[in-house]
């Protein structure tokens, strides 16, 4: 079974869960990996600090665990938020431990942070092309990652503002972006919590949208540039979202014509068919 590679434990901020929760959830369902990616994130717009990890009592952590849980392997993530202003720090922090995966994300810019509404007082296509504008940056500038996560972070506080907004209104920045993607070998998250929140506000406010039609446009335009490379993920802060939707949405992966998802150890990309 697909085990879930993006999920934050109480060594992220934003997180109370504690990490010995999801061993409990993956024994339960015969999932061989378990593996968080914490949030690392630099001067934060959300409260001025830096959102880091103690990664050394992480590790110690998953030691005992593993005792505990012997059939299952844990490994060691990291999200880390981009920012050109710390990108010092970013190449510090991703070399300094022996990840098994690193996910590239753009959360904030320095000014605010793309989950709050009111990062968009500004005017929604302005922000929106800021936002596109650090991704291109990050995938350019930086290159010690496997998954860009979320590339639409900042558009589900866009449905959340306006919901007439639809993915395809930037199209040419996603397009931008996947092929930097595809260039750089890098890959694609589908990240349900986010598709979680644009499906609810679509389906109460558009009687023509099917579930997961945000999530077909992303699938039918990624792979009419080339791409390939997918994961998924839940993004969980708690258990009660660890895998959320996965068959929902891989069925939907499956009917736009990809056959297979990308997962990750010592980073090293292996190949999950559905």
């Amino acid at each position: 079974m697909l085990h879930d590679q993006h999920m934050h434990s109480s060594y992220s901020r934003d997180s109370k869960e504690e990490l010995r929760n999801y061993f409990i959830e993956a024994e339960k369902l015969g999932i061989k990996y378990v593996l968080t990616c914490e949030h690392f994130d630099f001067c934060t717009t959300v409260d001025g600090t830096t959102w880091d990890v103690d990664y050394d009592k992480l590790i110690k952590e998953q030691k005992k665990l593993k005792a505990e849980f012997p059939n299952i392997m844990p490994l060691l993530g990291l999200e880390l938020g981009y920012r050109k202003d710390y990108f010092d720090e970013m190449v510090e922090i991703a070399s300094k431990y022996d990840f098994d995966l690193i996910q590239l994300s753009i959360h904030d810019s320095g000014v605010g942070d793309y989950y709050f509404v009111e990062t968009f007082n500004e005017g929604i296509d302005k922000i929106m092309n800021q936002y596109f504008d650090l991704m291109e940056e990050g995938i350019n500038s930086f290159n010690n990652y496997e998954v860009l996560s979320h590339i639409d972070f900042g558009f589900k506080t866009v449905v959340m503002i306006d919901p007439t907004y639809k993915f395809n209104h930037f199209e040419e920045r996603l397009i931008k972006v996947f092929k930097l993607l595809i260039k750089n070998d890098k890959a694609l998250e589908i990240n349900s919590k986010v598709l979680e929140t644009i499906n609810k506000i679509y389906l109460e406010n558009d009687s023509t949208y099917k579930y997961d039609d945000h999530l077909r446009y992303i699938l039918k335009l990624y792979k009419s540039v080339g791409g390939k490379k997918l994961t998924l993920s839940s993004d969980a802060h708690t258990t009660a979202k660890y895998r959320l939707d996965f068959d929902k949405h891989i069925s939907v992966i499956k009917e736009m014509g990809f056959n297979e998802l990308s997962y990750f150890i010592k980073r090293r990309e292996y190949i999950y068919k559905i």
